[in-house]
């Protein structure tokens, strides 16, 4: 709350240098050392404003929609630690790139992204299939529902 409050004072200052040029008038200078110095204070205000709030945010937000995050299927349909969980998803991954390797050498430029983390869902489910979380939300019964399927019917 005490630095929102600072980063404010210090928006109203940079403008108040800009609209009422106290600078150039001292100094009987010209204007545009104020605007020059307002201005980059203003970007140098927006840049720590976006480290302080806009960053953690969005870093948060990426690391929910990880596998195995707080936003995933694995994260909410299994109970499971989230170190097993990860660990079991690389190396599911990691058979799944061995399997589909044919596929990935005859057409390395194919939308394989699908299939792999399909391949690789099937796979850590395949492993901790009786950790499945004891709720029945529509959410993990149409990830269960879509993992089961064989390519995609």
């Amino acid at each position: 709350m005490l630095e929102t409050i600072i980063y404010c004072l210090i928006l109203i200052a940079c403008l108040l240098l800009m609209f009422f040029k106290p600078i150039s008038k001292y100094t009987l200078s010209s204007r545009y050392i104020d605007y020059g110095i307002g201005t980059v204070v203003l970007i140098i205000l927006f840049i720590v404003v976006i480290a302080t709030y806009v960053s953690p945010a969005m870093i948060e937000e990426d690391l929910a929609k990880e596998p195995c995050g707080s936003a995933t299927p694995q994260g909410v349909c299994y109970s499971l630690d989230h170190g097993l969980c990860q660990s079991l998803w690389q190396k599911a991954r990691g058979d799944c790139q061995i399997e589909m390797s044919d596929i990935i050498k005859s057409r390395p430029t194919g939308l394989i992204g699908p299939g792999l983390n399909r391949c690789s869902a099937r796979k850590m489910d395949k492993a901790i299939r009786y950790n499945r979380a004891k709720t029945e939300s529509a959410y993990c019964k149409a990830y269960f529902k879509y993992i089961e399927e064989v390519n995609g019917h």
